[in-house]
């Protein structure tokens, strides 16, 4: 079974859009679309204001709120420590978007799954945009 993601336009401009203008490297958010077969849908993103998530109540109530639409989680520079927190039950099968960007601010993006077998690990699988 092949997995991919798509990003659509406005993510692709919203991710390049905090690049830019972020001062600092460090910026993490939600992933809002939808996954049809084996393709998850990245339709537009959500920046938090601190990291990803303190609560798993806050994670259930964000994601009532979008109408199951969460789709997983994105995060410029990661350290091994934020990886770490989102390798949990509640983001099993999540996508995650793992972002880096050099001093010119050119940006390179990875897709994973969260995916468990006797342990959680980051699945690489392919990434579509229209860029």
């Amino acid at each position: 079974m092949l997995m991919d993601a798509y990003l659509s336009q406005e993510t692709y401009q919203s991710l390049n859009v905090i690049n830019l203008i972020s001062s600092s490297s460090i910026s993490d958010g939600l992933l809002i679309g939808h996954k049809r077969g084996h393709r998850f849908f990245v339709e537009k993103i959500l920046p938090s204001l601190q990291g990803f998530f303190p609560s798993l109540k806050k994670y259930y109530e964000l994601d009532q709120l979008f109408n199951g639409k969460f789709l997983g989680f994105f995060s410029f520079n990661p350290d091994e420590k934020k990886i770490k927190k989102i390798l949990a039950p509640f983001a099993c099968g999540k996508l995650f978007l793992k972002i880096s960007s050099n001093q010119q601010k050119k940006m390179t993006i990875k897709s994973y799954v969260i995916d468990y077998e006797n342990e959680f690990f980051l699945l690489p699988v392919e990434l579509r945009s229209q860029e």
